[in-house]
């Protein structure tokens, strides 16, 4: 009877066509969709799912980090590449500072093109620092051939930069009268750079030193150089003192003298300047500023 009731169960699954789970798969944590599980068993695959989830998480950075490190090693190429030229360029420069080195006239040159260095070089400092921007966030960009070319395009605008100011100290050609009369020029449009460089070649021709040296004096105290225009200024005066400019000499001498902290020599330049020329305008400035002093 019981065989019988077995084998009517089995045949009327059959007919019904809908399989119904095996009791023998409940518990079977290794199946598609597991069924039948404990409390324990649900947890127990929970866990699995988790697991396998990190899993493929984890295979994915193993995959970023793999796209990375090619990414580096390309931009590894293209910097090596860039330093090759900027050394390049650095021993080039090196060796038209040391032609350079011998003219009578180095401090003034070398002083201008300090300050157009600086400035150029500043923009590759920019540069190279954007280089070292762009390793640090590799995750998130890298350098392309635009960007690449967009640097050494701006590498070779500050050397034609470099190159062209040192055509200008080349005055060969030009007569001292010529070369004077083009410096008050550059001089009243404050291109003070090139102004000095016209100027030393003056002084070292030996046309108008007094006046030239004023001149430098001049630039210097509108740069905020002090010592170097008393410097000038004293020179100036050791040459010639009865040019018209004495009276702003004087005045910008003591004036330079006040601002490096030596107010008793201003006093007493103050007091010549008011001897000398009593009715000048800078005599005038000059008892407005010594009774500062006072």
């Amino acid at each position: 009877m019981r065989k019988l009731s077995l084998s009517l169960l089995i045949a009327l699954g059959a007919v019904a066509g809908t399989p119904e789970p095996s009791a023998f798969g409940a518990g079977n944590l290794d199946s598609a969709n597991p069924y039948g599980l404990s409390e324990e068993e649900q947890h127990i695959l929970k866990n699995k799912r988790a697991i396998e989830a990190l899993q493929k998480s984890f295979l994915k950075q193993q995959q970023i980090v793999q796209e990375n490190r090619e990414r580096i090693d390309g931009l590894q190429s293209i910097i090596e590449g860039l330093n090759g030229k900027i050394r390049s360029y650095d021993r080039a420069l090196k060796r038209l500072d040391d032609l350079n080195r011998s003219v009578d006239d180095l401090h003034l040159r070398t002083d201008a093109l300090a300050k157009t260095q600086e400035e150029n070089f500043e923009q590759l400092r920019t540069v190279l620092q954007e280089l070292g921007s762009l390793i640090d966030s590799i995750n998130e960009k890298y350098v392309d051939k635009e960007r690449f070319n967009q640097l050494e395009t701006a590498f070779l605008e500050f050397k034609h930069a470099y190159e062209t100011f040192l055509k200008k100290g080349d005055l060969s050609g030009k007569s001292n009268a010529k070369i004077f009369s083009e410096a008050k020029k550059l001089f009243r449009k404050k291109q003070y750079s090139d102004a000095k460089i016209y100027f030393a070649h003056l002084i070292k021709n030996h046309y108008k030193p007094a006046t030239s040296n004023y001149y430098l004096g001049e630039i210097a105290y509108r740069e905020g150089r002090y010592k170097d225009a008393i410097a000038y200024y004293k020179k100036s005066a050791s040459l010639y003192d009865k040019s018209s400019f004495m009276p702003t000499l004087l005045l910008h001498t003591a004036i330079s003298l006040e601002r490096i902290g030596d107010k008793k020599q201003a006093s007493q330049f103050y007091e010549s300047l008011i001897q000398l020329y009593p009715k000048s305008k800078s005599a005038t400035i000059a008892k407005k500023n010594l009774a500062k002093l006072r």
